[in-house]
C-alpha cells in the first residue's frame, strides 16, 4: 500500500516547467486523506472508514476512495426463517468515483457537492447456535450511487472535521439488499490530510538537502 501510495503521488505531484521568464506550475492538486464516519446501514447509525485518493483542480474535484464497516454490524438475535434467531452479521465495503464541485474553498473551510458511483458487496452471515463458527448466509454485488452536501473544517492544517448529508440509491440484484441500505445518509467525520502531510515531509527533506 505504502508503495502504491508513494507511485500515486509520484505520478500526480504538480510538475514545474521552466521558461526564459517564470517557471509555470500545473493547476492540480493532490487529495489524498483518511476519514472514520458513522453513516446508516441497515437502519443503524454505524462506522465506517474511508481512504480518498484524488486531485483537484480550481474548483474541481476527482477522487477514487474505498470505504468499508470498521468492523462487522452485528445483530444479537435476528429471525431467519426456518433457522430460527441467530446471531446475525453485516459486511459492507465499495470503491467509489466521485465528481465534486467545491462551492467553498479558503484555508478553514471547504463544502462541495460530490456525485459518486461505487462498486462494492454486502455479505451477511450468522453464527451456528451449536458450535459457535461463523456460516455465509448470503452475498451481493452492489452498484451505491450518491448525491449529497457536505463542508469540511480544518482544525489543524493536517486534521479536519466534516458533516454531511444526502441520498444514497443502492442498484443490487436482491431487493431486500437495496430496501436495506438505500436511504438518506449523514455522517460526522474526523480526517487526516495524509497528502498534506507527504507535502511537507517531501518539502522538508528537499530543504536539508
Amino acid at each position: 500500500m505504502i508503495m502504491f501510495i508513494g507511485s500515486f503521488l509520484a505520478l500526480l505531484e504538480p510538475c514545474v516547467a521552466e521558461t526564459d521568464t517564470a517557471k509555470v506550475q500545473a493547476a492540480f492538486k493532490v487529495v489524498l486523506n483518511f476519514d472514520a464516519r458513522r453513516t446508516w446501514v441497515n437502519d443503524a447509525s454505524v462506522r465506517f472508514n474511508g481512504l480518498r485518493i484524488g486531485a483537484q483542480r480550481g474548483r474541481d474535484l476527482i477522487a477514487l476512495g474505498f470505504y468499508g464497516l470498521g468492523d462487522p454490524y452485528i445483530q444479537p438475535s435476528v429471525d431467519l426463517g426456518t433457522l430460527g434467531k441467530r446471531e446475525f452479521y453485516t459486511r459492507f465495503s465499495y470503491t467509489a468515483l466521485t465528481y465534486e464541485r467545491l462551492i467553498i474553498d479558503s484555508k478553514r473551510w471547504q463544502a462541495g457537492i460530490p456525485i459518486s458511483v461505487g462498486l462494492g458487496n454486502y455479505r451477511t452471515s450468522y453464527r451456528d447456535s451449536t458450535n459457535g463458527t461463523e456460516i455465509a448466509y448470503g452475498v451481493n454485488e452492489l452498484v451505491p450511487v450518491e448525491a449529497y452536501l457536505h463542508a469540511d473544517y480544518n482544525l489543524f492544517w493536517f486534521i479536519f472535521v466534516g458533516a454531511g448529508a444526502g441520498y444514497r440509491y443502492v442498484l443490487a440484484a436482491d431487493p431486500a439488499a437495496t430496501r436495506k441500505l438505500s436511504d438518506y445518509t449523514y455522517y460526522f467525520k474526523v480526517g487526516l490530510r495524509f497528502g498534506e502531510v507527504v507535502k511537507r515531509v517531501r518539502k522538508s527533506l528537499r530543504d536539508d538537502i
